[in-house]
């Protein structure tokens, strides 16, 4: 089994729920939305096997892995998941939420990016936690149609605000009119929580 993959590495998570925890990151090559605003180079660097992967995932003291992207549902993960399984690595994925994915995860991430893509009901009803983008023109829009179309129950509900330059540090002010924007939604909603990438405020992967 081989893989298409961008990058490999070993960082802290740096958004969401396990921000600050160490972990594994698998991104996957290609993504299906190619937003004009991406932020992350998944264009293809390497063929790796199954086992190279996990070998390079278990030679690393966390036994946590994020599969990544991109957009992972491109690829067939499963494999991979139930071979880092046997090993009681714990399997995450972050996910745009639009192809179908296999359910067998321990934290599913959604990160929806526009009220016109076509979410997959099945992945938007099992995810641990969704991550909505503030500063898109839409921004509010697609926060009002994903919920009227899924409840989310369970789910921890975060808004992001968009941030650039890339890599940006404290000093860039985190482009201060999203943040805000974030803030004051999160008030309003007090349902949802702030979220900023910690990796890039404090510079690392």
């Amino acid at each position: 089994m081989l893989y298409e993959i961008a990058e490999t590495f070993y960082s802290l998570q740096g958004e969401g729920d396990w921000t600050g925890t160490p972990m594994s990151f698998i991104r996957l090559a290609g993504c299906n939305l190619k937003c004009e605003w991406c932020d992350t180079d998944y264009s293809v660097k390497r063929v790796v096997s199954l086992n190279e992967l996990v070998e390079e995932a278990l030679s690393r003291p966390a036994r946590k892995v994020v599969i990544t992207g991109g957009e992972p549902a491109l690829q067939d993960t499963q494999p991979l998941v139930a071979e880092l399984r046997k090993h009681k690595v714990k399997c995450h994925v972050e996910t745009n939420g639009t192809l179908p994915i296999h359910m067998d995860w321990d934290w599913t991430a959604v990160s929806p990016k526009s009220s016109s893509a076509s979410l997959d009901p099945i992945v938007m009803n099992m995810a641990s936690e969704v991550k909505f983008i503030v500063g898109l023109p839409d921004w509010e829009d697609y926060i009002a149609r994903v919920l009227e179309r899924f409840k989310l129950k369970g789910a921890i509900k975060w808004v992001m605000p968009l941030a650039k330059p890339y890599p940006y540090r404290l000093s860039d002010g985190l482009i201060d009119e999203n943040t805000q924007l974030a803030i004051a939604y999160c008030l309003e909603h007090t349902d949802f929580r702030f979220c900023i990438q910690m990796h890039k405020v404090v510079g690392i992967k």
